[in-house]
């Protein structure tokens, strides 16, 4: 069987995910990767991980030259099977395209609920985003319209109850690896502190995309509060334009540390990553309580359970769930439950330790590499 992963643009991190599962299926099943090449080539963090086939369309995003340019996805089409990541204008309905026209079959992949956004909106925003993107088919605007043929496919795979309950889904983890993912020497990991510079410092690090929907300010707002000065945040995605707001905070930006400043750190970084995170005293899985993070499961949190670290999670979405009793769970938005928590887990390195055992335990048993992949296997059989 041909699995074709039909991602909405090669440089959005999603590619990732595609990866991945992409490279559970193989050598068992031929697989590719196509996609929009609208920022000129993959997503920095993930190019190397797979072959990627890029589709050139470069006038997708506009009306009415979109409905020809989504024909050149669905001709570039060849699986049995279609995995389209997110339900986006600029994929799914090329997916639907290709099931109508030769018959293959099409599952959707949500790891969010994408319309929340303009779910969100006013009646005036609403009509102010319509007045501006009405002719841009892969914007907000026209994701609920695309949501409702989430209907037509054959199988939806979310990563949350929320999903699961909107979209009728089956609820797939992605996983980790857990031979990748476990704690690492602790020289190699000194001597990386060293050269990073914070070998006086007590690290709390995130693993992930710093965006402001994650809340990492909470964590910041809560150290000021204990006065640690002696603790940094190392936040290990790119250096954007939240980090830089948050750098620039006149009460605790010199506590804000992020070392991927260039394409060639974020890749160095990205492809070190278990290293990095074993810097880390206590690994953050930051979440507020928006409508799109009640839709997400982190990728970051399966992750961080495999380095065997205690952890500092906000008990947002299906995290309390998959977490259970392997970090402190904390009320989204709460800074002095946060100070809190993090002043009992630096007080207590014994049970922290504990808590992190019992992480990486739970991650081996239910959310391993292995686990995920015999999943999609089954999924993929039932689909023949």
């Amino acid at each position: 069987m041909k699995v074709s992963f039909l991602v909405p643009d090669l440089g959005w991190p999603i590619v990732g995910i595609a990866a991945r599962m992409a490279n559970y299926l193989h050598p068992e099943h031929e697989v590719e990767i196509v996609g929009p090449n609208l920022w000129r080539g993959a997503n920095i963090m993930y190019a190397a991980e797979f072959a990627y086939r890029p589709v050139d369309c470069p006038r997708l995003y506009r009306l009415p030259e979109y409905f020809w340019e989504s024909r050149k996805l669905t001709r570039a089409l060849t699986g049995d099977v279609i995995i389209s990541m997110k339900a986006f204008g600029s994929n799914l309905p090329a997916a639907l395209r290709a099931k109508r026209e030769r018959g293959c079959r099409v599952v959707a992949y949500l790891d969010e609920w994408d319309g929340a956004v303009a779910a969100e909106w006013s009646w005036s925003e609403r009509l102010r985003q319509w007045t501006r993107d009405w002719m841009h088919p892969g914007n907000n605007v026209y994701v609920p319209w695309v949501e409702r043929r989430l209907r037509e496919c054959d199988e939806r795979l979310v990563t949350t109850q929320f999903l699961a309950q909107k979209f009728a889904g089956r609820i797939f983890h992605i996983g980790v690896d857990t031979a990748r993912f476990q704690p690492q020497d602790p020289e190699a990991v000194a001597r990386l502190k060293h050269q990073l510079g914070l070998s006086a410092n007590t690290l709390l690090v995130f693993g992930g995309v710093a965006r402001p929907h994650k809340g990492l300010e909470v964590f910041l707002e809560a150290l000021v509060r204990l006065r640690r000065t002696d603790c940094r945040v190392v936040i290990l995605g790119p250096h954007n334009e939240y980090v830089q707001q948050l750098q620039q905070h006149s009460e605790y930006g010199a506590l804000v540390c992020c070392p991927a400043t260039t394409p060639e750190a974020i890749q160095l970084i990205h492809r070190e990553m278990p290293l990095y995170l074993g810097l880390g005293d206590a690994l953050l899985v930051p979440l507020t309580d928006t409508l799109l993070a009640r839709s997400q499961m982190p990728c970051k949190l399966f992750e961080a359970m495999a380095m065997g670290k205690p952890i500092l999670a906000n008990a947002v979405s299906d995290v309390p769930a998959v977490l259970g009793d392997g970090g402190y769970l904390l009320p989204p938005n709460d800074v002095a439950a946060t100070a809190q928590a993090i002043q009992a887990l630096l007080a207590d390195p014994a049970g922290a330790a504990a808590m992190g055992q019992r992480a990486r335990a739970r991650c081996v048993a239910h959310y391993s590499a292995a686990t995920s992949r015999q999943e999609l296997l089954n999924i993929l059989q039932a689909l023949r």
